[in-house]
C-alpha cells in the first residue's frame, strides 16, 4: 500500500483524463482535434506528457526520499511494521479490534 493512495488518486486519474483528452478532444469544443476525429498528432502528445510526468514525478519523488532518509529513516524496522506502529512507537493501539 502506498501512503495516502496519492498514486492511485492523483497519478493514475490523472494520466487516464490526460489521455483521454487526446482521444475525445473535439473541434467543435477546442481549436485542438483528438485520435476519435483522426488526429494522432494531439493524442501522441498527450501521451508524451503523461509519460514525462510520471517519469519527473518518480525521480523527484526518489530524490526527495534519499535526502530525507539522510536526516530521519524514511522506513520503521520490519519488527515494528508487523507489530503495528501505533504500538511500537506510542504503546497504544489506534483501533480496538473486536468492539464492532
Amino acid at each position: 500500500m502506498i501512503a495516502l493512495d496519492v498514486w492511485e488518486v492523483h497519478g493514475i486519474g490523472g494520466a487516464i483524463g490526460i489521455i483521454a483528452l487526446g482521444v475525445f478532444a473535439s473541434t467543435t469544443v477546442n481549436s485542438q482535434s483528438g485520435l476519435l476525429e483522426g488526429d494522432t498528432g494531439f493524442f501522441m502528445v498527450e501521451v508524451k506528457a503523461v509519460t514525462i510526468a510520471v517519469i519527473y514525478a518518480f525521480v523527484f519523488t526518489y530524490g526527495m526520499l534519499a535526502g530525507i532518509n539522510f536526516i530521519t529513516p524514511v522506513k520503521v524496522a520490519e519488527e515494528q511494521e508487523t507489530s503495528g506502529i501505533d504500538q511500537s512507537i506510542h504503546g497504544e493501539k489506534a483501533y480496538d479490534e473486536g468492539v464492532l
